[in-house]
């Protein structure tokens, strides 16, 4: 049965769907993404994707997806995944690498499409670069995702919507997929773009990229290869806490350089062979977090107070080799890909450190003396082997299409840590506590054997090995000229293995512990949809689909954390200690989807939208300590995320084109869930005996973090040409989120949160941007975040006490103006 808040959702839908009408189009397809540009009547040109894993219009797929050409990016001045991801409906983009929980490291981010939303565990949402997803898997505290820069791509696809079938475990909420442009065969063609950007109280940034392409024998063998270089200015000041006198000025600048080289081969009229290799290297120099304490954020002062920087160098490479041949019975296509990341950064802990042997009693207070300096050392190495084979019939257009075949996965990533703090050694002898050792256990901060060196928490390695083995298949049938059903399914034999080892005073272990877990399973994920085409320029779909996440292992968070052990009632070990879960299971989630796809008006007005419901079980999701700021993985019970969404393009004159969207998403937990195996019964979690009672670790009611409406309109117009052919044009982006004031496990103080944080803020953004086309030259003028609204985008701190102050937070870029130059040709 729907919910009240369906049955919301579908007043905009209805609404449109009554304005539709069959109406046959009589526009070809165009190249993937063009979705904005004028045809040759004046209407909306149509969009070409891969999201079934062959090449259909866009309105042709039963999916919920979207599309964004280059081109558009380059019009919205879309330059990373931030933007990005405030242009697709349904679509949750943070950065979480504020405080403690995420490493302090701003490249830390949480993705979530329809409310699935996960900070441990896998990834639920698949990124893909071409047909390699690059995803990384949450295993402590250093690992991060890594995103392309978004230079020289041919379309970005956006797939609402668990894709389990097609693309595997990793796209358990969604896929985003960033498709790169073909070599060409038969003529040149190039791609520069060169951008200049000054922002309010922060430094300039700058871009300067570059992409050619063509045949080296015509019709047989052609290359693309681009370079880009962007360099991001800061606008945070790292300052001496005590005086204010600046340290760094605009410290968190950052720069990005990505290189890439494609060559097509086509030795025959079936046969076509493509080798690539894509490298990109993101540097940060310091965290964007400020210090709320210091800071004015309404006039764009934004101060740090760490005694540190935080900088993070995430290169990694991309070698993959695309087959291609037609076999006339059927398309064969494969990919062979090898992906290599060395992600390395260093965290400020000299807070938190300070902060942790105040709360255990060793120090006077959590804010650092002059000089004192600890410091953590992270690493992210992945090695991954993929291979996927698969045949596809070769009419798209025939009334029987199906796509199948094999996939082979090994993953193989690391994460390192050490934490340095010389000069807790001293301050910890002076200030220990008469008692002495404390009764949890934790080893003695005066044992030279703990703090050699300031030495206080080592992981040499913190390993996971997935091997996945996967068959896959998708077949659609016509039954009539209009109705057509599709069925899919794919059969993984996935394994998982987890080695770490690790100690120091930090730990509360002097000597290395080594833990060793492994899971097999064999998932299935099927899929259904039924779909009604009564014409070309319409599309409705109802679609039934299940996505998949292996679990993992953990690393035991020591007895260093008594009094969070102690209220969410973990087990007490063999040694007097309490301690997390050694591994956690896989969680799973059934997605339905209702959708139309409508096209009217001379094919001048463009409708989609979608309603859908999720059901996700046993979710993996981190269980963070605020006492002692560590965390684990847990299985956290149910959660129901419903909504919809609705996107309206319209081009009511030639030159003027409406982009309005709207997306709706309630997501929440519909149980109670406890840490180990304690159950809930009467408000709280219990032991079989009824006794040891503690707080739950996820309320009934709790919300999934993301914003409950997003909306966004775009405006542009097309002025008459002036002299030399050249036509101005002026556009306008307005985006805009309302809060989210439910609370989350993270605030809530009855699942052991910190109720002083907050939850998500209104934001808003606009955008304005104007300039000059001629020739395939594009000329102009832009500003963003032009009411320099500064929203609380995340807030967190190291220790969850009533007498611990010191809040980080995070908020958006202020004020910037620029001027942006391309050309193609």
């Amino acid at each position: 049965m729907l919910s009240e808040t369906i049955k919301r959702c579908l007043g905009p839908v209805a609404v449109a769907g009554q304005l539709l009408w069959p109406v046959v189009s009589t526009a070809e397809p165009a190249n993937a993404g063009s979705d904005t540009d004028a045809t040759s009547s004046g209407g909306l040109e149509e969009v070409v994707v891969t999201a079934t894993r062959r090449t259909e219009r866009l309105q042709d797929v039963p999916i919920s997806v979207s599309a964004f050409s280059q081109e558009k990016l380059d019009e919205q001045g879309i330059r990373s995944i931030d933007d990005l991801t405030r242009l697709a409906p349904g679509v949750a983009f943070s950065r979480n690498g504020v405080g403690s929980s995420a490493n302090y490291n701003d490249e830390g981010s949480d993705i979530n499409i329809r409310g699935i939303d996960s900070t441990g565990g896998a990834s639920t949402v698949g990124i893909y670069i071409d047909d390699t997803p690059i995803q990384s898997r949450k295993i402590g505290f250093g690992t991060l995702n890594a995103f392309p820069v978004l230079f020289d791509l041919d379309h970005v696809e956006v797939l609402r919507g668990p894709q389990g079938t097609l693309f595997g475990a990793g796209s358990e909420g969604g896929t985003v997929r960033f498709i790169s442009p073909e070599p060409g065969l038969q003529k040149d063609s190039g791609y520069l773009r060169s951008e200049l950007s000054t922002t309010r109280n922060g430094d300039p940034s700058e871009e300067f990229s570059a992409a050619f392409g063509g045949p080296i024998i015509d019709d047989t063998l052609g290359y693309r290869v681009s370079a880009s270089f962007r360099h991001d200015g800061g606008y945070v000041d790292r300052v001496d806490y005590q005086t204010l006198n600046v340290v760094e000025p605009r410290s968190n600048w950052q720069q990005s350089v990505s290189l890439r080289a494609a060559v097509k081969w086509t030795p025959t009229d079936t046969l076509s062979v493509t080798p690539s290799i894509y490298y990109q290297e993101l540097h940060l120099n310091d965290t964007a977090a400020y210090w709320a304490s210091l800071s004015n954020a309404g006039a764009a002062e934004f101060l740090n107070g760490n005694a540190q920087t935080n900088p993070s160098t995430d290169p990694f490479y991309l070698a993959a080799i695309k087959a291609e041949w037609n076999l006339g019975f059927a398309q064969l296509n494969s990919n062979t890909a090898f992906y290599s990341r060395n992600q390395h950064s260093v965290s400020d802990y000299t807070q938190f450190d300070r902060a942790l042997y105040w709360i255990l009693g060793y120090l006077p207070g959590y804010l650092p003396n002059p000089g004192d300096r600890g410091s953590s050392y992270f690493t992210d190495t992945q090695n991954n082997f993929y291979q996927e084979v698969r045949l596809s019939s070769p009419d798209v257009a025939s009334a029987f299409n199906w796509t199948g075949g094999v996939f082979f996965a090994h993953l193989n990533e690391n994460s390192t840590e050490n934490i340095y703090d010389p000069s807790l050694n001293g301050e910890i002898e002076t200030f220990q506590t008469s008692e002495g050792e404390p009764a949890t256990g934790i080893c003695s901060p005066t044992d030279t054997g703990c703090l050699t060196q300031g030495h206080i928490y080592f992981q040499p390695y913190y390993k996971v090995l997935d091997s996945e083995t996967a068959l896959f298949g998708e077949a659609s049938y016509k039954i009539t000229d209009t109705f057509k059903a599709t069925v899919g399914v794919r059969v993984s034999h996935q394994t998982t293995t987890g080695k770490s080892e690790y100690g120091g005073a930090f730990s509360g272990v002097a000597a290395p512990e080594i833990s060793d877990q492994s899971s097999t399973q064999t998932p299935v994920t099927p899929k259904a949809v039924l779909s009604y085409q009564p014409d070309r320029n319409n599309l409705y779909y109802l679609s039934a689909a299940k996505g998949f996440r292996i679990g993992g292992t953990n690393v035991d968070i020591g007895p260093i954390c008594p009094t969070d052990a102690v209220n969410i009632g973990l087990p007490l070990g063999a040694d007097g200690n309490r301690h997390n879960p050694t591994n956690y299971g896989s969680d799973s989630l059934w997605s339905y989807e209702l959708g139309g796809k409508n096209t009217i008006l001379d094919h001048r007005l463009q409708i989609d939208s979608s309603l859908f419901l999720i059901d996700w079980k046993n979710i993996q999701q981190n269980v963070y300590l605020p006492d002692c700021g560590l965390q684990f993985v847990a299985n956290l019970g149910e959660a129901r995320s419903e909504g919809g969404d609705i996107n309206v393009l319209y081009r009511p004159l030639d030159d003027m084109l409406i982009d309005l969207t709207a997306a709706y998403t309630f997501a929440k937990y519909t149980k109670f869930s406890c840490a180990g195996v304690l159950t809930y019964t009467d408000g709280f979690c219990n032991n079989a005996a009824g006794t040891s009672p503690a707080s739950p670790i996820v309320s009934k009611g709790d919300r999934l973090p993301g914003a409950p409406w997003s909306f966004l309109a775009a405006f542009e117009y097309s002025f008459n040409e002036i002299a030399w052919q050249r036509k101005p044009y002026v556009r306008v982006d307005y985006q805009y989120t309302t809060a989210l004031h439910a609370l989350t496990p993270t605030n809530n103080a009855a699942d052991n949160g910190d109720p002083t944080l907050p939850s998500l803020p209104i934001t808003r953004d606009l955008q304005l941007r104007a300039g000059l086309r001629w020739n395939g030259i594009d000329v102009s003028v832009f500003g963003q975040n032009l009411t320099n609204d500064h929203p609380i985008l995340f807030e967190s701190r190291d220790i969850a006490v009533p007498a611990e102050t010191l809040y980080f937070e995070r908020s958006t870029r202020p004020r910037t103006f620029g001027l942006t130059g391309t050309y193609r040709f």
